[in-house]
């Protein structure tokens, strides 16, 4: 276990991620934002504060998850395409050092460009006149920690199939756990007992990211913070299901031949 050698590979990843100009794109989309706010503003919608608040955490959450899928998916793809993956396994490091501290980057750069967008949407909220309100904190915690989540098992499915594929699969866990869900819900009540177990086991492994997003509570005005043992239980999810999969995700990445 090498903390320092985390911390040195999560920044490197976070400079590239400058470099690409990748954050160009999310302040870009944070301008959008304040424009499509001021009009709104103009044609005299500023008292749809419920509105406005949904609106933005939509956004907020929709191009932060984007961020974080596409920079975790092409990682370690991109390492081993441009070979710059054996002078680092070179040096005394070990691949699960590697593959930790590659995640924290991923993390790191999906944080970033969330407080990016975070500072945005609170400029186009201000434009609304809408009040802060401490359960939109609680909020901004909570999809950090989804954040985070979703950068494990991208990074882990991209160990197993082919970036785009990793990131056609990402995107449609991400934006679709909560339908799949449903579903999953819905037909475990009407199908037979011995189909039963299986459904459930799907469940079980389809990554809760619905429970992350507060966006729908904080939208309200006037909505109390959830209980303290609720963020504690999002935090245990978080730990054990992202734990999970970085094991798979070593397991497969120490197998393999670079």
């Amino acid at each position: 276990m090498n903390i320092r050698s985390w911390w040195v590979l999560a920044r490197a990843v976070a400079v590239e991620s400058v470099r690409r100009k990748d954050f160009w794109v999310v302040a870009i989309l944070g301008l959008v934002i304040i424009l499509s706010a001021g009009l709104l503003g103009f044609f005299g919608l500023k008292s749809l504060q419920i509105f406005a608040k949904d609106l933005a955490f939509t956004v907020l959450g929709m191009f932060s998850t984007a961020m974080a899928v596409l920079t975790s998916v092409r990682i370690l793809p991109d390492e081993i395409r441009n070979r710059t993956l054996y002078p680092l396994l070179a040096r005394p490091l070990s691949r699960g050092d590697l593959l930790i501290g590659k995640l924290f980057g991923a993390i790191l750069v999906s944080w970033m460009a969330f407080g990016v967008l975070a500072v945005m949407v609170g400029l186009a909220l201000a434009l609304f006149r809408v009040p802060f309100e401490a359960i939109m904190l609680q909020y901004a915690v909570a999809k950090m920690m989804g954040l985070a989540l979703v950068c494990a098992v991208s990074m882990t499915l991209s160990l197993f199939m082919t970036a785009s594929a990793a990131a056609t699969l990402s995107f449609l866990l991400a934006f679709g756990s909560g339908m799949i869900t449903r579903a999953m819900v819905m037909g475990h009540a009407e199908a037979p007992a011995a189909l039963q177990p299986v459904i459930q086991a799907i469940h079980f492994l389809v990554p809760q990211y619905p429970l992350f997003d507060l966006g729908s509570r904080a939208a309200n005005i006037g909505w109390p913070m959830a209980p303290a043992w609720v963020m504690g239980a999002l935090l245990a999810y978080l730990i054990a299901y992202g734990g999970a999969m970085l094991g798979l995700g070593w397991l497969r990445f120490r197998s393999r031949t670079i």
